[in-house]
């Protein structure tokens, strides 16, 4: 969920996707561990043309990316490939909205939404289906993380969506300027991952 631009002339075109709330800098390394698993990841940034960029999530035995497009409203992400559901497996072909807003967004009472669209399949039956996300930041406030103490604003998000089967459920994130996400914890249908920041370093 990000912010300022910074020059692209010093930094490379990365940086025209990177905002305060959610810095993309290819120099920038966070370490993340996920809550109640012995696990952690390194996420990084890199660069794949003049308005894209990877994330990568590096854990000890797998790599997991995710391609983001920046425009002028914001960031933005059609996650790739067949994703595995009990029974069966979906993919993502859609998106309205932006997942993360761009700079002006990022202050205590803003909202906003986006909607992906779904096709898959659950044991003989082809599906298709749907997933919104409500967002809103609703505080900002102090938090600590082993990474350390941040002065983040507090989004609360839920979702709900429809393949086959209804679903839904929410998450809070802690977003901290010129760091991105500090804190996250998610509960739903299929259970929610909770992570929170180790480190932080450029």
């Amino acid at each position: 969920m990000r912010f300022l631009l910074l020059s692209m002339a010093v930094l490379g075109p990365a940086l025209a996707c990177s905002t305060a709330f959610y810095p993309t800098d290819p120099g920038l390394r966070w370490r993340y561990r996920i809550l109640g698993e012995n696990r952690t990841y390194l996420q990084s940034f890199t660069p794949t043309g003049p308005n894209t960029l990877l994330e990568r999530r590096e854990f000890p035995d797998r790599t997991e990316t995710t391609p983001w497009t920046c425009t002028p409203q914001g960031l933005r992400t059609l996650p790739e490939g067949e994703r595995a559901i009990p029974g069966g497996s979906l993919r993502f072909t859609g998106l309205k909205g932006v997942v993360l807003p761009s700079g002006e967004r990022w202050r205590v009472g803003e909202a906003w939404n986006y909607r992906y669209e779904l096709k898959g399949r659950v044991a003989f039956f082809e599906l298709q289906g749907f997933l919104e996300v409500e967002n809103r930041i609703v505080a900002k406030e102090d938090i600590t993380v082993p990474a350390g103490r941040f002065e983040a604003l507090r989004v609360e998000a839920s979702f709900r969506g429809e393949f086959g089967i209804g679903f839904g459920g929410r998450a809070t994130y802690w977003f901290a300027e010129g760091v991105g996400v500090v804190k996250q914890v998610s509960e739903g249908s299929f259970g929610g991952i909770s992570s929170e920041l180790l480190e932080f370093r450029r």
